[in-house]
């Protein structure tokens, strides 16, 4: 966490998933191209629940991915429930840095984490805009020290 983030409390949200037959492999067990799709999936809630995505559309802006990085830890399998859970680790000026990290239920297990820069662009003209101060405060608060 960068100097200037130091007393950032993010908003954590969580949501359950179910690995379902559509999502089971040729190995048997959870394919990958599904967590991508449930990053994108507890994010977009995250967002929309704190507030975050109606300020987004009252600005005609939308978050865009800049960079992925998803650590696979334990595989899942068919009926496995998943608990995931997302925070914005860090927000600066230009980035958002969200984090994921999705556990089995049954064990705790941690099946997969992620971590994304986020932008935000401005729709009307495709280029990354600043992201505001009232854009921060929906994903979090800056403790005072």
């Amino acid at each position: 966490m960068s100097e200037e983030m130091k007393g950032w409390e993010p908003l954590i949200h969580t949501a359950n998933f179910k690995v379902t037959p559509e999502m089971i492999d040729d190995n048997h067990h959870f394919n990958n191209v599904w967590s991508v799709q449930w990053i994108q999936d507890i994010s977009a809630e995250h967002s929309e629940k704190c507030g975050g995505t109606a300020l987004m559309r009252e600005l005609n802006c939308g978050w865009m991915i800049r960079e992925q990085h998803i650590y696979y830890r334990n595989q899942a399998f068919l009926g496995d429930e998943i608990r995931g859970a997302t925070w914005v680790d860090s927000i600066s000026t230009l980035v958002s840095k969200r984090k994921c990290k999705f556990e089995r239920v049954s064990d705790g297990k941690t099946i997969f984490e992620s971590e994304t820069q986020w932008v935000l662009v401005d729709m009307n003209r495709g280029r990354v805009r600043a992201i505001s101060p009232e854009m921060v405060s929906c994903y979090g608060t800056l403790k005072q020290e």
